[in-house]
């Protein structure tokens, strides 16, 4: 049963991976609107992040114990949603998600180091998890990676005269969801393990 169980989640994974070409596929083959705000793409982007918040306000609410660390993590991704919705934030005032992203952060930051001692013991027991270093690594794939791999200077060497650059934002904003997919099965991966008290 267990093989079962692991069989069916690494197909799970790689038909979440496959959701990521399908994206880019909808978006520049079908909808042809070169990855903008409103793509399919990102779209989905706002959606898994808006999954993992509450995928870890749910834990943060059924296991006390890791109470303040689900608190953290869940600020840490909304902060992340906000971002990714500066667009919407943008009709209030231009740049305006800055001050949404930073409540959110400093509120969860707050409510956390209300014991710092507790939260401590939580974020290592985190990352005893197995979830830990899936999660890592899709931050670093979103944060450092897509960045780094999306430079335009980089595409422009590559493609010379023939740069474009949907061709640019299309390998970074997959890079980044391919990222988000990684951070989404690291909570949902969470789900299943058992409660403390």
């Amino acid at each position: 049963m267990i093989l079962i169980n692991l069989l069916l989640r690494v197909i799970l994974f790689a038909l979440a991976v496959v959701a990521v070409v399908l994206c880019l596929h909808v978006d520049v083959n079908i909808l042809k609107n070169g990855l903008s705000e409103t793509s399919f793409t990102e779209v989905v982007q706002e959606s898994i992040l808006f999954i993992i918040v509450l995928i870890h306000l749910v834990r943060a609410r059924r296991d006390g114990a890791m109470r303040q660390c689900n608190v953290l993590i869940a600020g840490f991704f909304l902060a992340m949603l906000i971002r990714e919705l500066d667009a919407v934030f943008d009709l209030i005032r231009h740049g305006s998600w800055v001050w949404f992203a930073l409540f959110v952060s400093v509120a969860s930051i707050l409510y956390a180091v209300r014991d710092p001692a507790r939260v401590a013991r939580q974020l290592i027991a985190y990352t005893s998890t197995p979830s830990y270093g899936v999660m890592v690594s899709g931050l670093l794939t979103i944060l450092i990676f897509s960045r780094l791999f999306g430079m335009s200077m980089l595409w422009q060497s590559i493609l010379q005269e023939g740069y474009v650059r949907i061709v640019k934002n299309m390998v970074e904003e997959g890079v980044e969801l391919f990222g988000y997919i990684l951070c989404l099965g690291a909570s949902v991966n969470l789900l299943g393990g058992k409660r403390s008290s």
